[in-house]
């Protein structure tokens, strides 16, 4: 079984990742085959299109549900959120965003439901400010480009101290609807129940539970609602075209 990580998450954990899949080999009593790749380019080029398992942020998840009909199969209790921030010396509540420029990094799930939640609070902002990366988002703020931009919740946290201090939190998102996940290929469709039973159990397992704690991202969960976060995504996709152009 080829397994495929998101580089995001093998960056940081290649060594726990590694293992786990030496672990799931036991179970499968099949090879596992994990590619230990850090950049996504290769990753979407040279490892995803053969992957059968993979864990996926919730943007790729979705994306890989429409061109490989993968189906979920487990997600985590550590949520994909957004924070909002802004600039220093502008106001902080959520409110003030109306008709503002926001800096975003596309192409991420986000700055997607940060703009569903946005509206959800009657909130428009101005144009969308595009970066190729969170930093890039905190650069903008500091650069005058935008006075408000959307941050990745886990990218937030994992800024240095110094970058936090360039920026203010206006507000969290507590959304509670999205996770990375596992994925699962229709081709090994008839493997389902021993894969998700190997995650789900591995909390209980003392060969595997500090694994689950290195990954820092609680228990695996049974069924995530890929439902809800293409619900998101589209609507989001929605929105975009109006905020664009400049006003």
């Amino acid at each position: 079984m080829r397994f495929a990580v998101c580089p995001h998450d093998m960056v940081r954990q290649m060594q726990t990742w590694l293992e786990l899949a030496t672990y799931l080999q036991r179970e499968l009593q099949e090879p596992v085959v994990l590619d230990p790749v850090t950049d996504f380019h290769a990753f979407y080029d040279q490892v995803l299109p053969y992957a059968e398992l993979a864990y996926l942020n919730p943007l790729d998840a979705w994306r890989w549900a429409q061109t490989h009909q993968a189906q979920p199969l487990c997600g985590t209790e550590l949520y994909d959120e957004v924070v909002f921030v802004a600039a220093p010396g502008q106001r902080t509540d959520l409110s003030a965003l109306q008709g503002q420029p926001l800096a975003a990094v596309d192409q991420q799930f986000a700055t997607y439901l940060g703009l569903a939640l946005l509206q959800e609070h009657h909130i428009t902002p101005g144009e969308i400010v595009w970066k190729g990366s969170w930093i890039g988002v905190i650069r903008a703020l500091m650069r005058g480009e935008a006075p408000y931009g959307l941050l990745y919740a886990d990218a937030y946290e994992g800024l240095s101290r110094l970058a936090k201090e360039q920026v203010e939190v206006v507000h969290r998102s507590q959304s509670r609807l999205a996770t990375h996940m596992l994925m699962l290929r229709p081709d090994k469709a008839s493997r389902r129940a021993d894969v998700a039973g190997f995650f789900l159990r591995m909390h209980q397992n003392p060969e595997t539970a500090g694994l689950v704690d290195a990954l820092r991202i609680g228990r695996w969960t049974p069924n995530p609602d890929l439902e809800a976060i293409a619900q998101v995504i589209e609507h989001a996709r929605s929105l975009l075209p109006a905020l664009e152009q400049p006003a």
